[in-house]
């Protein structure tokens, strides 16, 4: 079963959910502060761990904010995403 991560951007909290069939299996939330990679990759390791789920599980990772394109926020959300769909897409490359 394919999963998809979708990250939600708003001005004051973010939020990663863990999507199955158009169904939020688990999401974690935190407060927009100057730390996005660091909340960001927690909260993936967290999803991924809690639903005892390998990187491979998830092939979908969606970016949605109401932050201009060019805020510092998604730009680093949309480098995360790019970076895991890669290593799931090319996982000895990433190792």
């Amino acid at each position: 079963m394919a999963y998809t991560f979708h990250l939600k951007i708003e001005k004051e909290k973010s939020a990663l959910s863990l999507i199955q069939e158009g169904s939020v299996v688990m999401s974690e939330e935190w407060l927009e502060g100057r730390d996005m990679g660091r909340k960001l990759f927690t909260a993936i390791a967290t999803l991924l761990e809690k639903n005892n789920l390998q990187p491979e599980q998830v092939s979908n990772f969606v970016v949605e904010g109401e932050l201009p394109e060019g805020s510092t926020s998604m730009r680093i959300a949309e480098t995360v995403k790019k970076v895991y769909t890669f290593g799931v897409a090319f996982p000895s490359v990433a190792e």
